[in-house]
């Protein structure tokens, strides 16, 4: 008989959600500590809400597909598909255009290209720690219901 176990550990989803809450975090104590105006320090919230957005949509897309080549079942529309790849790569693309364009030192752009990169990583981790742990939770229940060991 064959058991699944989980892929995740817990430590593995508190280092998840935490690298995304640090990210998260240290992105928008950045851009409210910030010294300009309420519209720059908008413009680089409103991206960094895009790009993680963006990041969480994308890896569903990419794993989804990858998934249903194996089965012959489509989850998502090419459109949708363009769709993720193309927001994701706008909303990288904004984020680094504002952090190009922004006048201050090297040291502060560098603080917020790695801060995007992280928040970034850390939202592609946590959406594939979150639906990894979610499958295992249903495969279980499935295997005791049916009375099988796990």
């Amino acid at each position: 008989m064959f058991t699944k176990g989980k892929r995740n550990t817990s430590a593995f989803t508190f280092m998840a959600w935490a690298s995304f809450i640090g990210a998260f975090l240290a992105m928008f104590i950045g851009i409210y500590t910030l010294d300009e105006v309420l519209s720059v320090k908008g413009y680089y919230a409103v991206t960094a809400l895009f790009l993680t957005m963006s990041s969480f949509v994308l890896q569903k897309v990419v794993r989804d597909n990858m998934e249903d080549s194996n089965n012959g079942r489509k989850r998502n529309t090419p459109s949708f598909t363009f769709l993720a790849w193309s927001s994701f790569g706008l909303a990288l693309l904004g984020m680094f255009i504002g952090i190009i364009n922004l006048e201050e030192p090297l040291s502060v752009k560098g603080y917020y290209a790695v801060t995007a990169l992280f928040l970034t990583m850390s939202s592609f981790v946590l959406q594939k720690t979150i639906r990894d742990n979610t499958e295992d939770e249903g495969s279980l229940h499935v295997h005791m219901e049916s009375g099988e060991e796990v």
